[in-house]
């Protein structure tokens, strides 16, 4: 796929968007002298050399090889794991260690309470035969979430979908049952409300399955979970493979009589986090470098090959490449540090930010790596990148993009003009980057705005406040599966993420003034496409959809659209400067393209101006115009709110604040007499950083959610977290303090 799905704007925008897009690619992003024109064609701000020195360095069976050592199969873990150090965090320290990466260390914290983990279970077929159908050691996923320790024998019987009657045959026969309970064969885990009805009905554990697609994989189970434990006799939940379910059904759909015997031992544990920590050092420690992030697992029962020891393999590799080509002298030292930290997902990352609350601030960019290395032709997927988030806008997206356009060019075989070509007498890829135990699959990917779902939503975080996006592999045939193991991983896949990554973090990390130039291309052409599919579009849709009485609003969340998709790009840019050398020419190079956005922004809030007055004349009605700014919206631009210093890195979520819960429940119609929705909340606390003012929060609510932000509810809002702590208030031009 390419990077972009360019949607068809409407013709009154073409001229000033063919003028735009007509901007040629900077030298720097070309070959080298004398080379095929196809280079030309795949500019990166990253010189040839540089590419060519990371993808010969990095290897994908390197990383295959990792996975297998750290996630060769699943297993139960033993009590020493919960009493000393996870088997997947220890690998992972002592690698980077033997790396020779010294700044390798392994962080613990204490959690809050116990967690249940299953160090026993079996499902035994007693009548009509004695068969062992599945054992915990070779089915990890066996025990559902949930379950307690439990040793059951009984009738299995089958228990339809919401079907209450069946549930009512089953208390019947219970009570007639000398064994004193039954086993039910269900579709899926129950419910709570279904949960408590088969308790009372007599049913002391179920047996069900769960799987991605039953026909794609059999074979497979999905970790699942049930209320079990929470009903008086239902104790005990069990998933099996769709084949081995069915296999059950159908012999009881022959009437069959069937006897189970269902068991667990589950203990319990105190919680921990443990988090892997390394440092390529830059020259230039102090100032803002690049971190990755890829959880260790989901928690402490699944582990799986893909997700998630693929983002961890996949840089450690990183590690061992930039490294080595670092004392071979190949590369210099990077001005800025790279770092790496491999959490437990989400918890584990919120719990070392807390920990350390002025670490986040050393870096520019977070990437996020989350099931990464799986084949993309045997998992019909392809790779995907979410975007930073509209309240943190970074040259990350335009990077990565880039370099993603650049694995596709040059992996794929493409029949336009300009395609780069490979050698004569057949199809192949002009640039392969490929490995000899992997598959020669041609590269695709997509991007799509800002995911949720894994690590970088804690970067996303207000409190935290790093643009980061998130590379993954959907779908995914194998997601949360007990057949998630590395058959299904693919070295070709590997080293190209690898690559895609290390390529990013060196560009960041080493920003010359050449390379400051090529991230200005990259960043400007992603932004013009990005606002030509996302807000151009919807501004136009508008204005064609309006009326006479809709006309004027309409027009006037149309230029407030277009007045955030400017200014997202606009950040984009500027937050290069996070990472160049300033020198004079870097600055002047941004101040340039930074003027081009203004400029684009103004033609284009008086091209939607002029049609407004074209509908308007259509319509019947007055033309709109731009409002001078009323007392109120003059107030809010004057008032700059940013994070509190007690909140910034330290606490992460509003509704688990003391002060915020006590003022709202002294308060209990204080949002809504504001009249604003929840998600309008949420982003208005994300826009939050010390710089906006409330005016221009309330512009980028808007263009962000498409939908009108009431100023007066934004500062009402607003007001009401500086009350609670949440939020300190400024005035514009105040000094800080």
């Amino acid at each position: 796929m390419r990077r972009l799905r360019i949607l068809r704007p409407s013709v009154f925008w073409l001229p000033l968007l063919a003028l735009l897009w007509a901007e040629p690619i900077p030298a720097q992003q070309a070959g080298p002298a004398g080379s095929p024109p196809m280079l030309q064609s795949l500019g990166t701000p990253l010189s040839p050399d540089v590419l060519k020195l990371l993808a010969n360095e990095i290897s994908g069976q390197v990383i295959y090889n990792n996975l297998v050592k750290l996630a060769g199969a699943p297993w139960v873990r033993s009590p020493q794991e919960f009493s000393q150090t996870f088997y997947e965090a220890q690998m992972i320290h002592d690698m980077a260690r033997a790396y020779g990466v010294s700044s390798t260390r392994l962080e613990r914290q204490a959690g809050d309470g116990t967690y249940a983990y299953p160090m026993e279970g079996e499902l035994w077929l007693v009548e009509p035969e004695s068969r062992l159908v599945a054992r915990l050691e070779a089915d990890p996923a066996l025990v559902a979430g949930g379950s307690q320790t439990a040793d059951v024998t009984g009738e299995l019987v089958y228990v339809p979908p919401s079907d209450r009657e069946a549930i009512r045959r089953v208390s019947a026969s219970a009570e007639q049952s000398k064994q004193g309970g039954k086993v039910a064969l269900m579709w899926s885990h129950p419910s709570d409300a279904v949960a408590k009805s088969l308790a009372a009905a007599g049913v002391r554990a179920v047996i069900a399955f769960n799987s991605r697609e039953r026909y794609f994989d059999p074979n497979q189970v999905v970790y699942s979970s049930g209320p079990y434990g929470r009903h008086e006799g239902l104790a005990l939940g069990l998933t099996i493979s769709w084949r081995q379910w069915s296999e059950l059904l159908e012999d009881l759909h022959l009437g069959k009589r069937i006897v189970v015997r269902a068991k667990a031992r589950v203990e319990k544990f105190p919680n921990k986090f443990e988090t892997v920590y390394t440092c390529i050092p830059g020259t230039e420690p102090d100032a803002k470098g690049v971190l990755f992030t890829a959880h260790l697992f989901d928690g402490y029962i699944k582990r799986g090959t893909n997700d998630n020891m693929s983002g961890c393999a996949i840089q450690l590799e990183i590690v061992r490449a930039i490294h080595r080509l670092i004392a071979a002298g190949q590369l210099p030292p990077p001005r800025r540090s790279i770092h790496f930290l491999w959490p437990q997902e989400i918890s584990g990352t919120y719990a070392f930010l807390k920990e350390y609350p002025g670490f986040a601030d050393q870096a520019s960019i977070s990437i996020n790596m989350d099931m990464v290395g799986e084949g993309l032709r045997q998992n019909n997927a392809v790779l995907r990148m979410g975007e930073c988030p509209g309240h943190l806008p970074s040259y990350l997206d335009g990077l990565a993009a880039s370099l993603l356009n650049y694995v596709w060019r040059s992996n794929d075989i493409i029949f336009t003009p300009d395609a780069p070509r490979g050698r004569p007498g057949g199809q192949y890829f002009p640039i392969p980057m490929v490995e000899k135990n992997g598959s020669l699959d041609a590269f695709r990917f997509s991007i799509q705005p800002t995911m949720g779902g894994s690590d970088q939503i804690c970067f996303h975080n207000p409190s935290v406040a790093v643009p980061a996006i998130m590379l993954l592999i959907w779908p995914d045939q194998w997601y949360h599966a007990d057949t998630d193991t590395p058959d299904k991983s693919d070295p070709t896949q590997l080293k190209r993420a690898a690559f895609i990554g290390a390529a990013c973090a060196w560009a960041a990390a080493d920003c010359t003034d050449q390379v400051a130039a090529g991230l200005a291309e990259a960043a400007s052409e992603y932004g013009y496409l990005r606002i030509a599919q996302r807000e151009i579009p919807r501004a136009t849709a508008r204005l064609e959809s309006a009326d006479a009485k809709t006309l004027a609003p309409e027009t006037a969340l149309a230029l407030k659209l277009l007045a955030h998709g400017a200014g997202r790009e606009t950040g984009a840019l500027r937050s290069i400067e996070d990472v160049f050398s300033g020198s004079e020419a870097a600055r002047k190079l941004l101040d340039s393209k930074a003027r081009q956005w203004q400029f684009y922004e103004t033609a284009l809030r008086g091209q939607v101006i002029a049609y407004a007055g074209w509908r308007a004349a259509q319509l019947g009605a007055p033309a709109p115009g731009e409002s001078p700014p009323g007392e109120l919206e003059r107030k809010c631009q004057r008032i700059i709110p940013a994070i509190a210093p007690a909140v910034k890195g330290r606490q992460f979520n509003l509704a688990a604040s003391e002060e915020y819960n006590r003022y709202m429940k002294e308060h209990p119609d204080a949002i809504k007499q504001l009249g604003v929705s929840n998600r309008q909340q949420a982003a208005i606390l994300n826009y939050v950083n010390g710089k906006r003012s409330i005016a221009r929060i309330a512009v980028c609510v808007a263009g962000e959610l498409d939908e009108e932000a009431p100023i007066q509810g934004v500062l009402g809002y607003v007001e009401l977290l500086g009350k609670v702590g949440w939020l300190v208030l400024q005035e514009a031009g105040a000094p800080a303090g």
